[in-house]
């Protein structure tokens, strides 16, 4: 959840909340022009729109974690009734709360849902269509993937198809270097390396976890040795953790090469 609440503090957040307050009560969609004063509409908005952030990154963020790979449409589509079905009382209740006109009785609750849906839903779209969510696009490669799928994926917001080859430590987060690009996730280098299960891996650094399968060769510079990886990254080996590669096989076969 540490990554859901460093996205609610985002500065793309704020600048989302800030447009749909400003855009709403100028506008005053769904007849809130016609029946709020600009105060009122203010602060009704700007309540609709921090409850339904709230509620959509959490929906976001329990169905990423319940689902390792869920195709594009279909996590748009449960986690935009998941958001609805929580964010449609909240506005009825508002409405039916500041609206010095219209009371809870005049409101439908199953019109404000059906509204919320749509909204909800064009949002989720716009932000895939945008880049905003990973893939970028509904349509889906048909070749299946042959990357053995872990735990540390689910935490990942591109390319959960990628094989992971490197984990690194930088303070309370976690590089993880993949056969894509890397990305950083808010997460201890141990708890990281626990998710890794069930791919084969070494630590050659107090800092540093190499996947077995992603380790190309062992190189030496001068007295230090270093794992270079098929992705082109070089993972020190320090030596503390030296005999786990030697005993792999690894530095005795770098040597042979190497001289």
């Amino acid at each position: 959840m540490a990554e859901t609440r460093d996205g609610l503090l985002s500065p793309l957040t704020l600048s989302i909340w800030v447009s749909v307050c400003v855009i709403a009560v100028v506008a005053g969609p769904f007849g809130t022009y016609d029946t709020m004063m600009w105060p009122t509409r203010l602060a009704y908005w700007g309540l609709v729109a921090s409850i339904g952030i709230l509620i959509g990154s959490v929906a976001r963020a329990i169905k990423k974690t319940v689902c390792v790979r869920p195709h594009p449409a279909v996590f748009d589509a449960v986690v935009s009734l998941l958001t609805s079905l929580f964010l449609a009382p909240a506005i009825w209740l508002l409405r039916g709360t500041l609206d010095p006109q219209i009371s809870r009785v005049d409101l439908s609750l199953f019109s404000i849902s059906l509204n919320t849906v749509i909204v909800v839903g064009s949002v989720f779209v716009l932000r895939r269509l945008f880049g905003l969510e990973q893939p970028a696009s509904y349509a889906v490669s048909a070749r299946v993937s042959k990357v053995p799928l872990t735990r540390l994926h689910r935490r990942l917001s591109d390319w959960p198809d990628a094989e992971i080859m490197r984990l690194s430590a930088n303070d309370h987060f976690v590089e993880v270097a993949t056969s894509h690009g890397t990305e950083t996730v808010r997460l201890r280098l141990g708890d990281a390396i626990d998710e890794m299960e069930p791919v084969k891996g070494f630590c050659t650094h107090r800092s540093h976890w190499v996947a077995l399968c992603a380790i190309e060769r062992v190189e030496r510079d001068g007295a230090r040795l270093f794992v270079s990886l098929r992705n082109g990254d070089r993972v020190p080996v320090s030596r503390k953790y030296r005999p786990r590669l030697e005993q792999a096989g690894l530095i005795d076969r770098a040597d042979g090469q190497g001289g």
